[in-house]
């Protein structure tokens, strides 16, 4: 505590950085494009490795953002690679200001805290999953209380057998308060396994397995994600990994009655020997039916889409988008806003100069617009990684990166300004009152849309039986098919009074 207090002494508001670090901020002027976004801010800023940003917003108006800090580690040097680690800290932003960051999450004797995943649920409650040494971990406490770490529960192992991968655990919320995690595995039975809490997180019932058992060449998993669409259906996709490290394939499974059956894994993409990788899958819901898939694959780090508009039962054959663009520097996110347009937000680099960064693009219909740049960075100094994004009050952008180059957590946020903003609940009266802020400084854009082609349908059959999952157990049993009791809850320490 005294060593991330001394960091903190001072800090008071984060301000907002007029082109922090190298970056410059790239905007598209109205009408063209409905986004004007804001410079960016530094959220971490500390000599320490800040890594691997989740950022989530609640229906009150608030921005949560959560990274893994290296807490006592040495200061980053340039060009450093980021190091895992040992504690989740944590910020918020009211509409008006950020607070100064805390730790919030640290497990005594297990030096790892990295890739959290955080969710809001219906009422105002996050809830957290990350991975540790071996184990992956659980917790949850009150939105409006989430920068005191005594309101965080104590965190519980959902696994103790963590594949130590890349986004290796995923959580997510139904509109019921439903919990549901899939999370990846390495040792005895290595694959995806999916576990849920219907009493937000209190009891977790036993975890069924969604892979199929790997083989030659897959090794790993990793990059794992569940969602939930309107009807309240769920949704996963994860990759495989060979042991030289490329991403073998992509596959997707779905559940149409809460995660008590599941579809079996429906292979998506698969690495061919010509090709650089398959990897980095991320899936985004729109409405009640609609699915966006976007991965990388191809002979180099390009980005394919493919669209279902029947809840995942077909799929239109992959599609080679964002054509001028390159690279594996982070997830490639789709975000529909209130009126059910999708945004996409682009976390790759240009083929023909080399300019690594943020870029935009939004879906017309029956095509990705061209990709316009929000942030570009000087490759030799570093750009931005492992982007994160969330949808607040729906009309408003908010991302986070890695700037690798420091090992700081970015920021901005872009207003979409075509879509009237939804009214935020009122909060708790111990909670501060939102304000609903405004873009700074738009900047025209210099890029204009080109038509593409579109791909036709094609339908694939499940011909094994739905997975089933048992709802007798009510705490997680680890990995497998009687996974183990997980031996006690861990004493929690380190915690600041809010």
């Amino acid at each position: 505590m005294a060593r991330a207090w001394a960091r903190l002494v001072g800090f008071s508001v984060i301000l907002l950085i007029w082109g922090w670090g190298d970056a410059r901020a790239v905007s598209p002027a109205a009408p063209s494009a409905p986004v004007l976004w804001s410079d960016p801010v530094n959220l971490s800023d500390t000599p320490e490795s800040s890594s691997h940003p989740a950022i989530v917003a609640d229906a009150y108006g608030y921005v949560h953002v959560f990274w893994s800090e290296e807490v006592g580690g040495k200061p980053m040097r340039p060009q450093e690679p980021l190091k895992n680690g040992n504690t989740i800290f944590y910020t918020r932003w009211d509409g008006d200001a950020w607070i100064p960051p805390v730790d919030v999450l640290f497990v005594p004797g297990d030096d790892v805290a990295e890739f959290i995943s955080v969710a809001v649920d219906p009422q105002n409650r996050l809830h957290a999953v990350w991975t540790g040494q071996t184990n992956i971990y659980y917790s949850h406490a009150p939105a409006w209380k989430a920068d005191s770490g005594h309101a965080w529960s104590k965190p519980i192992a959902l696994s103790t057998d963590s594949a130590r991968s890349m986004y290796e655990s995923h959580i997510v919320a139904d509109a019921t308060g439903g919990l549901h995690v899939l999370y990846a595995t390495r040792f005895k039975e290595p694959g995806v396994y999916y576990t849920r809490s219907l009493d937000g997180g209190i009891n977790w019932q036993s975890a069924i397995r969604l892979s199929a058992p790997l083989e030659e060449p897959e090794t790993s998993v990793s990059h794992v994600q569940i969602i939930t669409d309107q009807a309240g259906r769920l949704h996963a996709v994860w990759q495989t990994n060979q042991q030289q490290g490329y991403g073998q394939a992509v596959y997707y499974a779905r559940s149409v009655n809460g995660g008590e059956e599941w579809s079996p894994p429906l292979l998506i993409a698969y690495r061919e020997p010509e090709d650089f990788s398959v990897d980095w899958p991320y899936l985004t819901a729109v409405g009640e039916s609609a699915l966006h898939l976007i991965y990388s694959d191809g002979p180099r780090p390009w980005r394919f889409h493919r669209l279902s508009t029947d809840a995942g039962e077909t799929w239109s054959e992959p599609t080679h988008i964002l054509t001028e663009l390159e690279g594996t520097a982070g997830y490639t996110i789709p975000v529909a806003d209130a009126a059910g347009q999708v945004h996409l937000l682009i976390d790759m680099r240009t083929i023909e100069t080399q300019i690594g960064g943020i870029y935009y693009a939004r879906w017309l219909g029956d095509q990705w617009s061209q990709p316009e740049p929000v942030l570009v960075s000087d490759p030799i100094l570093g750009s931005a990684h492992f982007m994160a994004a969330a949808l607040r009050l729906g009309n408003e952008l908010h991302i986070v990166w890695n700037d690798i180059a420091g090992g700081d957590i970015g920021y901005m946020q872009g207003v979409i300004s075509a879509v009237t903003p939804l009214s935020p609940l009122a909060p708790p009266s111990e909670t501060p009152t939102p304000v609903t802020p405004t873009a700074t400084k738009p900047v025209p854009a210099v890029i204009t849309p080109e038509p593409k082609a579109t791909a036709e349908p094609v339908t694939f059959t499940f011909t094994d039986p739905p997975l089933t999952l048992t709802t007798n157990i009510p705490l997680i049993l680890g990995s497998g098919t009687a996974l183990l009791l997980v031996a006690g809850v861990v004493l929690w320490v380190r915690m600041r009074a809010s």
